[in-house]
Parts: structure tokens; C-alpha cells; sequence
């Protein structure tokens, strides 16, 4: 398993648990009954750190694709939370201020990936050095968040959705390269350095838990722009 230097680790620990602390208060304070989803994403949280810490994850030999089976098992979850499950109109009600602005979480994400690379622990293509853009998610979500408190939701609907819809296509490329290049049998993408370093902890917590909450953050915001487009089509047509 690879060591993670101090200063990175720290980073990726407090990061998570900061994200996930500001999203568990945003839905307890809108909805008490949305308490089971923070319960949930805290016994995630633990039980991926408990996977990662006990080397399970760094077992790439067998071939159990350990990694990309928990990381798509959040992911639908996450569609399932924010789009099919009763309490996807609760989450949709949370204001786009929250929704956007969360997402600079995502400024820090790269700028830890690119020490990471620096120091030899991550393939630059992961980084915004190569092919991720999406630490430009994270400075637009600043912009957006104060555009969105001067203007209004309202008049900016159509924006959210053409940013929700690029930060989107930004996280699942990077994802995609993550997943498709761990060192396991059957790795279909090869990079300067095999995405050895996700499956040690707290890095980790980047697949498992900060792409799930960056997933969900998005489809909230669309939902909500959705739902608005829908009710001013149904006061039109009323």
C-alpha cells in the first residue's frame, strides 16, 4: 500500500469529513426527516475507511474490482436519492445558493491531486496539469453562488442547467479515468502512473465519498431547475 505524505493525508481526511458535515447540516436543518440519509453517509464514510486502512482495497491481483463496485453502488444510490426516492422533492426545495456553492469543495480536490502527481503518487492526466477540467466546476461554482444570491434562481435557471450539465460531464471523465485505470488484471487505461493511490486511506474518501456528494449536489440542482421550469409552464398554461 502507498504512503501518503502527511500533508496530503491531512487534506484529504479533513476535506471529506468538512463537506460532508456542511451537507448533513443543510439537510437536517431543511428536512429532520432526511436524518436517515446523514446516517447513512456517515456508516459509508466508515466503512470505506475501514476497507482502505485494512489494505482490502489494495488488493488489485485477484481481480475483484472492489474499487469501482463501491463507487457505482453510491453512484446509484445517489440517482436513486435525488431523482426516484419520495424525498427527492424535499431535496429539490434545498435553495441553488447551497446546492452551487458546496461544489467549490472541488477547488481543493485538484489542487491536492496536483501535489499528489508532483510528488510521483498520481499520473498528471489526473490533474488539471493533463485532462481534468474540473477544478473549473469549483471556480464557477464560487461565481455562480454569488450570481445566483444577487439575481435570483429565477432568472438564472438556464445557466444551472448548462453548468450542472458540464461540471457533470467534468467529474465522470475524470471517474472514468480513475476507475479505468486502476492497476487491475484487466486495466483498459494505461497513464503515466496506475491510480494506485484511491484505494489508500483517506484518499479514498475521493471516489467513495466527494464524487458521490459532487453527483448528488448536481442532480439536486437540476431537479430543482426542472421542477421550477415545470411549475412556471403549469401557472402559463393556468
Amino acid at each position: 500500500m502507498q504512503t501518503i505524505p502527511h500533508d496530503i493525508a491531512a487534506g484529504f481526511f479533513l476535506l471529506p469529513l468538512a463537506v460532508l458535515a456542511a451537507l448533513a447540516v443543510l439537510l437536517i436543518r431543511s428536512f429532520r426527516q432526511l436524518r436517515w440519509v446523514v446516517a447513512i453517509m456517515v456508516a459509508w464514510t466508515a466503512l470505506t475507511a475501514a476497507l482502505a486502512a485494512s489494505g482490502t482495497l489494495a488488493d488489485f491481483e485477484t481481480g475483484h474490482p472492489r474499487i469501482p463496485i463501491l463507487v457505482l453502488t453510491q453512484l446509484v444510490f445517489v440517482v436513486w436519492l435525488a431523482w426516484f426516492s419520495r424525498w427527492s422533492g424535499d431535496l429539490a426545495q434545498i435553495p441553488q445558493l447551497y446546492l452551487v456553492g458546496l461544489q467549490c469543495f472541488r477547488i481543493p480536490v485538484e489542487l491536492m491531486l496536483a501535489e499528489l502527481a508532483a510528488r510521483n503518487l498520481l499520473a498528471v492526466e489526473m490533474t488539471f496539469h493533463g485532462k481534468n477540467f474540473d477544478i473549473l466546476t469549483g471556480i464557477t461554482a464560487v461565481i455562480l453562488a454569488i450570481w445566483v444570491r444577487r439575481d435570483g434562481e429565477e432568472c438564472m435557471r438556464h445557466v444551472l442547467i448548462v453548468w450542472n450539465l458540464m461540471g457533470l460531464s467534468f467529474v465522470t471523465a475524470v471517474l472514468a479515468h480513475g476507475l479505468l485505470s486502476i492497476p487491475y488484471p484487466f486495466q483498459l487505461l494505461h497513464l503515466s502512473i496506475p491510480t494506485f493511490v484511491i484505494a489508500s486511506f483517506p484518499v479514498v474518501w475521493l471516489p467513495t465519498v466527494l464524487v458521490p456528494v459532487a453527483y448528488l449536489l448536481h442532480f439536486v440542482s437540476l431537479k430543482r431547475c426542472l421542477a421550477e421550469r415545470t411549475g412556471a409552464s403549469e401557472g402559463v398554461s393556468g
